[in-house]
């Protein structure tokens, strides 16, 4: 009993202590289930928070950032600035007018659009065209599925012909077996197939596709343009009756609606057409070169936007804000669309030329083209060229090329100012007396004598004729070849004498370039266009072209340059960057958004030197031996220089043979008035004369040009 009562006691014991273990939850509970434990609660707290920072603190964000991701919006192009003159006339604007856009049906089918296209086509009366490329991928698109699938669902029973075993194999045998083959091999690609295609479909093929088929494909084709957040313009200026039709019968016509749209508009017909550029259709859409790029900037792949010209240089001023639509459809799948943003209208440009004045310059150019006809002695002059701009701020007044064809039609080509070059004689002497005053190789006022010039081996070189002893003035009145040609000698660091070797250093053309450039010759302007030319710049390293550059007959220059290197000189050294856009508002408000400040770009400052050359030129048009006086006008003081360049045209008689005749290039630079300058002009004739030397044209239509501007714009 005593050890009974022992081992109880012990049991007991060890019971007791067991349950004491067993209620002490903290000692009980794994150290692996506290942390899970933890680790629960902790991401129970932060799933609290980012609930609470989305669905209360953020929650119109993200809401937005929904809508954003599903809403399907449709955005239509504002109508574009307009181009107004310096006397406040648009010249380019906009013209509204009425066309029938289409947008698809939600989810709407290939076959359907082709039943559309097919109604539409039927039921509007409309040119077309139709190329040799449409044909032919209407011819492939008549065995596609869609196209078939259209045929059997809509039963359009006159066109199962396509599909007789005889056509089949017509179609079939534009792929040969063994081209098949290698398809399936994978050694040929869709698209190898479709060219070999396209390459063999001839007019067997088209005589199977009649008128209005062709006419069905061409709607088609438009509706093809649109997508889910851009419609497609279907037919352009509908008539009342047109417009009408379509509203009444809308049910039969779905996804196609009337809208009111607008066309670039050029008041003055097609004045300056190629300065002002153009704007792309819907058809054409972005330039797809730029397409990565413009698409980065908002744009749609069928955008209408500047593709050249001043449309495209300010593009980014003219395109305006567009509307956004908001889509959404009914039952029926239909869209609806509801205005969320209305867009804005591009900004208008300030113009710095005027019309009345272009069109005044351009008459005067028609004039003197005229003088040509029946003149045995201009059988070649086709084309003036002349550009007009205030020297002191780059305003462009005008820049017009008049050129006559050969049917004896004259018609404009004003981009030719700076996109073609041309030898320009002696009007360049002013800059070499410039460069080689300032670079100390002949001094203010040294008389130089005016006597042929010979380098061995090499033609014998001259003036227009021995004008013995002469300083600078007296070279640029009377033109000297010799002082310019021993000036650049000098410069060259030459020792000249009469039939001897002229050795010059190679780097003499940079030197006489750089100083060019300062004047605006053989480097670009700067106006405000897109593609302005240099002119070439030759790569010859001989003597002999040395003293050709110093006349002007060796690299070309556009009249664009001309006129700027003349504004140089006026301007007392200072070359601006000419401009044809002054600055922008907004559309029926005088608010300016945009400044096309007036650019200074370098500065020929030895003002002694510039002085000089002013002086020259004014004895020019009035020294008693000064060879520009046909520019004298009642109006004002013309400072002027002119230039003959030796040039050649290659003419065929009626036997077909060929040769070479003189036909020299005449250029003018002038300013005026000469003690506070307001115009210079820069004016060239390719072809000026033939046989006997005639009078430089060039000096009478800067004259009449000069006497308009105080008559219209002063």
């Amino acid at each position: 009993m005593i050890k009974t009562n022992r081992k109880s006691k012990k049991y007991t014991y060890h019971k007791s202590d067991f349950f004491k273990k067993s209620i002490d939850i903290n000692k009980t509970v794994s150290f692996r289930i506290k942390l899970l434990a933890s680790f629960i609660c902790i991401a129970m707290f932060l799933l609290s928070v980012k609930l609470y920072n989305l669905q209360i603190l953020n929650q119109e964000k993200y809401n937005n950032r929904l809508t954003n991701y599903t809403q399907r919006l449709l955005s239509v192009t504002p109508p574009r600035g307009e181009m107004i003159d310096s006397q406040g006339n648009v010249i380019i604007g906009n013209s509204q007018q009425i066309n029938i856009s289409y947008f698809p049906v939600k989810n709407v089918k290939s076959s359907a659009e082709y039943d559309l296209a097919y109604n539409f086509s039927e039921e509007f009366d409309f040119e077309y065209k139709s190329t040799s490329r449409d044909k032919k991928d209407l011819y492939l698109s008549i065995y596609e599925s869609s196209f078939k699938t259209w045929v059997e669902d809509y039963e359009i029973a006159q066109y199962n012909y396509f599909y007789s075993d005889e056509n089949l194999e017509l179609y079939e045998s534009l792929i040969t077996d063994e081209e098949m083959q290698q398809y399936k091999n994978n050694e040929m690609d869709d698209m190898d197939l479709y060219y070999l295609k396209l390459a063999r479909i001839n007019d067997v093929h088209f005589g199977l596709i009649d008128e209005s088929l062709a006419k069905m494909y061409s709607v088609k084709q438009s509706m093809d343009f649109a997508s889910s957040s851009v419609a497609s313009n279907i037919l352009t200026d509908v008539s009342n009756e047109q417009m009408a039709y379509l509203i009444e019968h809308s049910t039969d016509f779905n996804g196609f609606s009337v809208v009111v749209d607008w066309q670039r508009e050029n008041m003055y017909d097609d004045l300056l057409r190629g300065v002002f550029g153009s704007v792309s259709n819907e058809s054409v859409g972005i330039p797809i070169n730029e397409a990565d790029y413009l698409l980065a900037k908002g744009y749609e792949l069928n955008d209408k936007i500047g593709v050249s010209g001043l449309e495209k240089e300010y593009e980014v001023l003219l395109n305006g804000e567009k509307t956004q639509y908001s889509i959404t459809y009914d039952a029926d799948g239909m869209p609806n669309f509801s205005e969320m943003e209305q867009g804005v209208k591009g900004y208008d440009l300030q113009l710095t030329l005027s019309a009345d004045f272009q069109i005044g310059v351009q008459e005067i150019l028609n004039k003197y083209l005229a003088v040509a006809d029946n003149n045995s002695r201009r059988l070649y002059m086709d084309r003036i060229s002349v550009v007009a701009m205030d020297p002191v701020s780059g305003d462009i007044y005008a820049l017009a090329t008049q050129v006559k064809s050969d049917s004896g039609e004259i018609y404009s080509d004003p981009v030719s100012t700076y996109t073609m070059a041309y030898e320009a004689g002696s009007i360049v002497k002013g800059a070499v007396v410039y460069m080689g005053q300032t670079e100390g190789v002949i001094d203010i006022g040294e008389v130089i004598v005016d006597q042929p010039m010979k380098v061995k081996s090499t033609p014998e070189k001259s003036s227009w004729k021995n004008l013995g002893s002469v300083n600078d003035i007296q070279a640029l009145a009377q033109s000297s070849n010799v002082y310019m040609m021993m000036t650049a000698a000098r410069l060259g660091g030459g020792k000249y004498s009469y039939n001897q070797p002229l050795y010059l250093d190679p780097n003499t053309f940079d030197l006489m370039r750089n100083y060019f450039s300062l004047f605006g010759l053989g480097v670009k302007t700067g106006i405000d266009v897109p593609n302005e030319f240099v002119g070439y710049v030759g790569n010859s390293l001989n003597t002999g072209n040395v003293l050709d550059f110093a006349i002007g007959q060796y690299d070309t220059y556009t009249v664009m340059q001309l006129a700027q290197y003349a504004s140089v000189i006026a301007n007392d050294g200072i070359k601006v960057v000419p401009r044809l856009v002054s600055h922008a508002y907004e559309a029926s408000s005088d608010e300016v958004v945009f400044e096309n400040q007036v650019t200074q770009l370098s500065v020929a400052d030895n003002y002694e030197s510039i002085q000089r050359i002013q002086m020259g030129l004014l004895e020019c048009s009035y020294g008693s031996y000064g060879l520009c006086k046909g520019v004298q006008s009642p109006v004002a003081q013309i400072a002027a220089k002119t230039g003959t360049a030796e040039a050649y045209k290659v003419i065929e008689d009626e036997f077909g043979n060929t040769r070479r005749v003189s036909s020299p290039i005449n250029s003018t630079i002038s300013y005026a008035p000469y003690d506070n300058p307001e115009i210079a002009i820069g004016c060239l004739i390719p072809n000026a004369w033939n046989g006997v030397s005639q009078s430089n044209l060039c000096l009478d239509i800067s004259q009449e040009i000069t006497e308009l501007y105080y008559e219209m714009l002063r």
